[in-house]
């Protein structure tokens, strides 16, 4: 009982404190006096209320706006519990065996929160800006991090499916909390629907699995495949496809990217950055520490037609693209067909595959925090750039935004002297060790294709001049302040990537 208390400890930590902030955020506590007594009371029009509200001292008590001050709170409780994390058990097996912590998820765990928390803070001024007054919008973000937090220590299938509906059941509220855009409507449906179609894949595959075998963990199903040196029935191979078709949905990984754009589109900044990041961290950490080996035991190298079709498809679609948030879309689907690259080496790609995620993971952070930046155009006041030409003469009205929208173009394509080049020389040396020549040819295409709609942006930004008048607001200082730092992580990281490399390779290892 005790040690079971001592293996769930961080949990614990992390769903205790959520309720805690539950009640703190839906409470009359994070509300000024002003809207949580004197805005009910003039509207039941009770006497002396005229008297109550001039007094400054009461009418400001409370915290300014109630979303960011429970954004601090969040990110306090992520950075908590990644330090919880690091003095857990490194060796625990929980629930029966349906969640096992090791050296791996722990790691990966850490950076999991870590990430959140920095997500969190960057986007701390921007809920005052837009006017968000949802205080159930972080305990859905924290929900959905618990999911993605289980999901790399889960090793059995129905605790797998437990785990992705939590996170998407979260999502899906998430992406539609802007109800006054149609977009966001819009947005919301096509995750809930395609989110339900992708959950009926994924039992389907499951109760294929468990009918033929009789097994739902992992490990013992890859166990099965090497003693049947691959030759498992027909059912068998069924289920395994559809449960990796599921976890290549939630990558958004082409052919079964289509929703993508649309959900990118209509959410906010703010969860779009969580959407396009956090679920990678979990699924990739899943499919390489558990689902790897029975993939590859099943299927072989057959993962290489959605590599393939993922680099044509980030190469070529984001061509035609004059809304930023769709062009960030498409780029992400190309980017995860270079993820799935090294995994076509087997574990010896593995660190490669780590590289090119922490990279991709602090580029996603300039590129989505430069769009929290307020924007002002004749039509909408205070709203993120959300067309390409939108960044017209950024060079001259704002040449710091300039700098970090060239940095972090740059670095998606991959091109030096920023760290994009550092995880796409791995990813392209990995496959090369492995004689992957056809695919190597078709990546170095795709990042050459690719380069023109990333130096288009810079092309805007410093040559076009703009048609319309259009105005940058006042940024958020610890905004400012974090997309600063992550720039000069990107511009540091080729020239000092030691530790990087080092850290990967320890995942690459204990994986």
């Amino acid at each position: 009982m005790i040690t079971s208390f001592i293996g769930w400890a961080p949990e614990v930590f992390f769903i205790s404190a959520l309720l805690a902030l539950l009640w703190y955020g839906t409470g009359v506590v994070v509300s000024p006096v002003s809207e949580a007594w004197w805005m009910p009371a003039r509207r039941e029009h009770l006497a002396g209320v005229q008297a109550f509200a001039p007094k400054p001292s009461l009418a400001t008590a409370g915290p300014k706006h109630s979303v960011t001050h429970l954004t601090w709170w969040s990110a306090t409780l992520c950075v908590l519990t990644a330090l919880q994390l690091a003095y857990s058990p490194l060796s625990a097996v929980e629930a029966g065996g349906c969640f096992i912590r090791d050296s791996f998820t722990q790691q990966l765990g850490r950076g999991l929160f870590a990430y959140a928390a920095l997500c969190l803070v960057a986007r701390a001024g921007w809920y005052k800006v837009r006017k968000v007054v949802h205080t159930e919008y972080l305990v859905l973000v924290l929900l959905a991090l618990l999911g993605q937090h289980l999901l790399l220590m889960c090793t059995n299938l129905m605790a797998l499916y437990l785990c992705l509906e939590l996170q998407s059941f979260s999502l899906v509220v998430l992406c539609s909390l802007n109800y006054t855009n149609a977009y966001s409507i819009e947005a919301g449906m096509k995750y809930f629907l395609l989110s339900a179609f992708r959950s009926s894949l994924l039992l389907l595959g499951v109760g294929l699995i468990y009918w033929q075998t009789g097994l739902a963990d992992c490990s013992h199903l890859q166990e099965l495949l090497v003693y049947t040196a691959g030759d498992a029935s027909l059912t068998t191979w069924m289920g395994i496809w559809l449960v990796s078709l599921a976890l290549l949905w939630k990558l958004a990984r082409a052919p079964l990217h289509l929703w993508a754009a649309d959900v990118y589109q209509g959410s906010w900044s703010s969860v779009t950055l969580l959407m396009s990041t956090l679920p990678k961290i979990s699924v990739l950490g899943f499919w390489a520490h558990h689902w790897h080996s029975v993939w590859f035991q099943t299927f072989g190298t057959s993962l290489g037609w959605f590599r393939v079709a993922s680099l044509i498809v980030g190469a070529v679609a984001p061509l035609a693209q004059v809304q930023i948030k769709r062009l960030l879309a498409f780029s992400s689907v190309g980017h995860m067909g270079f993820m799935l690259m090294p995994l076509a080496a087997g574990s010896e790609g593995f660190s490669a595959l780590w590289v090119y995620l922490i990279i991709y993971l602090v580029t996603s952070l300039v590129s989505w925090g430069l769009l929290f930046w307020p924007f002002g155009r004749p039509s909408s006041i205070g709203v993120a750039p959300q067309y390409l030409w939108d960044l017209a003469g950024l060079k001259n009205s704002s040449p710091a935004a300039a700098a970090a929208w060239g940095i972090a173009v740059m670095s998606l394509a991959g091109l030096p002297p920023v760290g994009g080049f550092l995880g796409k020389l791995g990813v392209f040396w990995s496959s090369l060790t492995v004689h992957q020549y056809a695919l190597l040819s078709i990546a170095l295409r795709a990042t050459l294709l690719g380069s023109v709609y990333y130096l288009r942006v810079l092309k805007l930004a410093y040559v076009d001049q703009p048609t319309a008048w259009s105005s940058l607001g006042v940024y958020a200082p610890v905004t400012a302040y974090l997309v600063s730092s992550a720039c000069l992580v990107l511009l540091l990281v080729l020239w000092h990537g030691a530790p990087l490399v080092l850290f990967s390779h320890l995942l690459a290892l204990v994986c």
